[in-house]
C-alpha cells in the first residue's frame, strides 16, 4: 500500500440513543419513584437496586429540601431510569399481551411469571429496566457479559401503544444500529445520562462491562457534586459556601455533559470539572448531524445549539429558561412570556422586542410566536419533538438555494393554503425585514453547504473565517477546511488557532497543522496545554514519536481504551498499534471493528490500510471493494483501490479506478495526479498531460504536479513545455529541488539562448 493511503477515521460520536428531555412532564401523572423499587419488581432486580449508596443520597436531601425532591421526583431528572415494576399502570398495560408487526420485523409484549418478556422475530428477552416518562418509555434487556440491551420498541404512555422508534426494516440483526447490537447498548449509549455516577467499566481483554452506578435516574449528587458522609456547619450534606463560589458557567457545563452530542475520554465527570476534560463537543461539520446553516437535523441535542447561537454566545444558558428540579420551563412559552423575560426590558442588552410589529402576524396567532419562528421543532425517535436551541432566523431564501428548512414554510405548510410556496414567503420576507436579511449568516451557510457537496470550497470558506465572532463558528469552520489542509492559507490561519483562548478553536486546529511539514514543532507545545481534548488530539496526531514511559502517551492509552468497545475507538486503538509497529496487533482491532460495524465503509479502509502495511495487498483489495460498495459516491474508496491494483500490477484496473474517482469527485487533485502518472508509464503521454494538469487546476500549490508533467513533456521531446513546467513549479515553491535540477538539465531554451 502506497504511504499517501491512509485511513479517514471518524471520530467516535457517543450519543443518548433513548433521551427525552424536553417534553414537561404532565402535572395529573403521578409516577413511581425513579429510586424506590417497589415491593413487586420482577426477579434479580434486587441486585440492581442495592448498589452502593442508593436509595439514600437523595432521600436524605428530600430531610431539608422536600418541596425540591417533589418536583425532581416527578421529573424527566428524576425518571431517567428506573426498575420495572408491576406497580406502575405503564409497565403493566405495556406487557399485557400487546404485540405489533412489521413489514420484517414481529414484537410481543407479556409477563410470564413475574417476568416482563420482549420477544422479538419470535427470540425472547427479559426487560429489568425502564427509561423515560413521556412521551414514550424505553425498555432494557438483560443481555451477556453485563451488557444492556435498549430495545427499539417503545411504549406510547398517552396513546397506550407500543411502537418503533427506528425503522428497523432497514436493519439486520448484524447492523451496529440494530437494537440488539452496539449501537443500541444502555452501557455506552445510554446509561452515563440516564443514571447518577455511572461508569461502564469496559474490559478490552474480555468484551465486558461491570457497570457501577450510586442512584438510578439524575439525582442530586450528579448536578450538585460529592455528598458529605456528615453534615456541614449549616446542616446541609453540601458546603454551601464551596457550592455557591462555583462560577456560572462551570454549573452549565455540568448540564452539557448529558445535553449535547459528544464523544468521551472517560465517564469520571464530576461536578465542578471542565466540560473539555471529559468531552469533545461534535460540531456541525457534517451535512447528516445538522444543516449547513447550523439547524439540528440529526439527533443533536441542545448544547451545541446553544453554543452557535447569538443568545448563548452573549451568556444566555439553560437556567434563564429552565428550573432545573422540574425540568420545567420557569415561564410559559404562551404570549412569548419566556422571551420577554429579557427582550420586553433590554436586560442585559438583550434587544428589545414587541412581537407584534417584529413579527407581522397576529398577536396569539402561531406566527407571533417566538418559539414557533425561531426554535424549529423537529420530531426524533417517532414520537418525540424537540426543539432547536440555535435560535435560527427563519430564512427561505436558504430553502430555495439549498434545501434548509424555514418556519415560515413549515408552519404555512400546514394550514395547507395554495400558492404559499418558498417564492411567496421569500417575497413577504423581504418586504417586511429587507436589507436586515442579508446576513453574514447566508455566505457562512452557501460556503459550509459547498463542503458538503463536495465542491472545492476553501476560498468561500477561508473568505468567510475573520466575519466570525463566536469561537463556535471558528472551529467549525476550521474542522469543515480540514480536506484543505495543505493549503498555506489555511495553515497559517491553523497556527494562529492553536493560541485561541477558547479550547474547541485550538484542538481543530490540531489535525490541520499535524498536515504542516514542521507539524510537531507546533503539536509539542499543545502535549501541555491545560484541557485535555487538546491535549490528547495532539499526542495522538503524535503517537509515533511519543515515549512509552510519557504521561501524556498513559493519558491516551487510557482515554482510547475506554472507547475501544464501539467500532471508531477499535480503529484508534489499531492505529495506536501501528505507531508502535504492532501491525498484527492493530489489524486484529481493525478487523474487529468490521465485525461490528458491517454497514460502514470506515473500517474496511482501515483495515485495508494495515493489511496493505503488512504486504497483504490482496486482502486489503477485498476490503476496499467493500468499502466501494458500501458507499456509492466516495470517490475515496475507488482511488484507494487503484493505488492497490496498481501496486499489484493490475494497471488496466488501476486506471478504470482512478477514473472512477474523478468522475466523483473532478477536483480530487491526488486522484488526478497518480492517474497522470500511471498513464505516463503506460507511455499514454498525451493523457497523462491532461490528468496532470487537472491536478493543478484542482490544486495550484503543489509544487510536484508541474514538476511531474514536465517530466512527461520532456519524454514527448518538448522541452519548451518542459521549462515552463518547472517555471510554473518553481513559482509555487523557488526551492523545489526536483524542478531546480530537472530544469538544469534541461538547459537554456531558445529565448534564454538568445536564437
Amino acid at each position: 500500500m502506497k504511504a499517501q493511503v491512509t485511513a479517514a477515521l471518524a471520530i467516535a460520536i457517543t450519543f443518548i440513543a433513548c433521551c427525552s428531555k424536553e417534553e414537561p412532564t404532565k402535572e395529573d401523572q403521578a409516577p413511581a419513584a425513579a429510586t424506590t423499587a417497589s415491593a413487586t419488581v420482577t426477579p434479580g432486580m434486587h441486585q440492581l437496586a442495592t448498589q452502593p449508596g442508593v436509595e439514600s443520597i437523595s432521600k436524605k436531601c428530600m430531610e431539608c429540601h422536600e418541596d425540591v425532591y417533589h418536583h425532581w421526583q416527578e421529573s424527566h431528572h428524576g425518571q431517567a431510569n428506573r426498575l420495572i415494576s408491576w406497580d406502575n399502570e405503564d409497565d403493566r398495560l405495556a406487557f399485557d399481551n400487546e404485540s405489533f408487526e412489521s413489514p420484517n420485523h414481529s414484537w410481543k409484549f407479556y409477563r410470564e411469571g413475574d417476568d416482563a418478556i420482549v420477544e422479538f422475530n419470535g427470540k425472547k428477552h427479559i426487560a429489568r429496566m425502564a427509561i423515560g416518562i413521556t412521551p414514550l418509555i424505553q425498555y432494557l434487556t438483560e443481555d451477556v457479559d453485563g451488557r444492556w440491551a435498549t430495545v427499539s420498541a417503545a411504549w406510547d404512555p398517552e396513546k397506550k401503544e407500543w411502537f418503533d422508534t427506528f425503522d428497523m426494516d432497514d436493519r439486520t440483526e448484524s447492523d451496529w444500529g440494530h437494537w440488539t447490537n452496539r449501537g443500541m447498548n444502555w452501557n455506552v449509549q445510554c446509561a452515563y445520562c440516564h443514571m447518577t455516577e455511572f461508569h461502564k467499566n469496559y474490559d478490552p481483554e474480555t468484551d465486558a462491562y461491570s457497570s457501577t452506578w450510586t442512584e438510578m435516574a439524575i439525582s442530586c449528587v450528579q448536578c450538585h457534586g460529592d455528598i458529605a458522609e456528615k453534615p456541614s456547619d449549616n446542616g446541609c450534606l453540601i458546603d454551601l459556601k464551596e457550592h455557591a463560589s462555583v462560577p456560572r458557567e462551570t454549573v452549565i457545563e455540568s448540564c452539557a455533559t448529558c445535553h449535547s452530542r459528544r464523544g468521551e475520554f472517560d465517564d469520571d465527570f464530576k461536578f465542578g470539572d471542565k466540560y473539555a476534560d471529559h468531552y469533545m463537543l461534535t460540531l456541525p461539520t457534517e451535512p447528516h448531524l445538522y444543516y449547513a446553516d447550523g439547524q439540528i437535523l440529526n439527533e443533536d441535542y441542545v448544547w451545541g445549539s446553544l453554543r452557535q447561537s447569538k443568545m448563548g454566545h452573549k451568556g444566555i444558558d439553560c437556567l434563564n429558561c429552565h428550573d432545573p428540579h422540574s425540568t420545567k420551563l420557569k415561564l410559559p412559552i404562551e404570549g412569548n412570556m419566556i422571551c420577554l423575560q429579557c427582550h420586553a426590558t433590554g436586560v442585559d442588552g438583550a434587544q428589545i422586542i414587541n412581537p407584534t410589529e417584529h413579527s407581522f402576524h397576529p398577536e396569539d396567532s402561531t406566527g407571533n410566536s417566538c418559539v414557533e419562528c425561531h426554535m424549529r421543532q423537529t420530531t426524533y425517535m417517532g414520537r418525540d419533538p424537540r426543539r432547536d436551541h440555535g435560535f435560527h432566523i427563519p430564512d427561505p431564501l436558504l430553502t430555495k438555494e439549498l434545501g434548509i428548512p424555514n418556519s415560515c414554510n413549515e408552519c404555512h405548510d400546514k394550514l395547507g393554503n395554495e400558492g404559499e410556496d418558498v417564492d411567496w414567503a421569500i417575497k413577504w420576507v423581504d418586504e417586511w425585514y429587507g436589507d436586515k436579511m442579508k446576513r453574514p449568516e447566508r455566505n457562512r451557510t452557501r460556503a459550509i453547504q459547498r463542503a458538503f457537496n463536495g465542491e472545492y470550497a476553501i476560498d468561500d470558506l477561508l473568505a468567510v473565517y475573520p466575519e466570525q465572532v463566536n469561537p463556535f463558528w471558528q472551529a467549525t469552520l476550521l474542522r469543515t477546511m480540514l480536506p484543505w489542509a495543505h493549503d498555506p492559507r489555511l495553515q497559517e490561519l491553523a497556527q494562529g488557532a492553536s493560541r485561541h483562548e477558547d479550547p474547541l478553536v485550538r484542538v481543530t486546529a490540531v489535525p490541520i497543522i499535524a498536515q504542516m511539514p514542521n507539524a510537531n514543532a507546533w503539536l509539542e507545545p499543545m502535549l501541555s496545554d491545560e484541557i485535555r481534548e487538546v491535549r490528547l488530539a495532539a499526542a495522538f496526531e503524535m503517537r509515533e514519536d511519543l515515549s512509552q514511559a510519557s504521561s501524556i502517551r498513559k493519558e491516551l492509552e487510557a482515554s482510547l481504551n475506554h472507547t475501544s468497545d464501539q467500532p471508531a475507538g477499535a480503529m484508534r486503538r489499531g492505529q495506536m498499534a501501528v505507531s508502535r509497529g504492532k501491525r498484527e496487533e492493530a489489524a486484529r482491532w481493525m478487523k474487529k471493528a468490521t465485525e461490528w460495524d458491517s454497514s460502514s465503509p470506515a473500517p474496511y479502509e482501515a483495515y485495508a490500510v494495515v493489511l496493505g502495511q503488512l504486504n497483504k495487498p490482496e486482502e486489503a483489495l477485498e476490503q476496499l471493494k467493500v468499502a466501494t460498495d458500501l458507499d456509492t459516491t466516495s470517490p475515496r474508496y475507488p482511488y484507494l483501490m487503484a493505488l492497490t491494483l496498481a501496486e499489484l500490477g493490475k494497471l488496466d484496473e488501476a486506471e478504470a479506478n482512478f477514473r472512477e474517482s474523478v468522475r466523483r469527485e473532478p477536483r480530487f487533485d491526488r486522484a488526478w495526479y497518480n492517474l497522470g502518472l500511471l498513464l505516463a508509464q503506460q507511455e499514454k503521454l498525451g493523457e497523462a498531460v491532461v490528468a496532470l494538469k487537472n491536478a493543478e487546476m484542482a490544486n495550484n500549490t503543489e509544487p510536484n504536479y508541474p514538476y511531474a508533467r514536465a517530466t512527461v513533456h520532456a519524454r514527448m521531446n518538448d522541452l519548451d513545455a518542459a521549462r515552463e513546467a518547472c517555471i510554473d513549479a518553481l513559482t509555487i515553491d523557488r526551492s523545489h529541488q526536483p524542478s531546480l535540477q530537472f530544469l538544469s538539465r534541461l538547459g537554456p531554451g531558445k529565448q534564454q539562448g538568445g536564437q
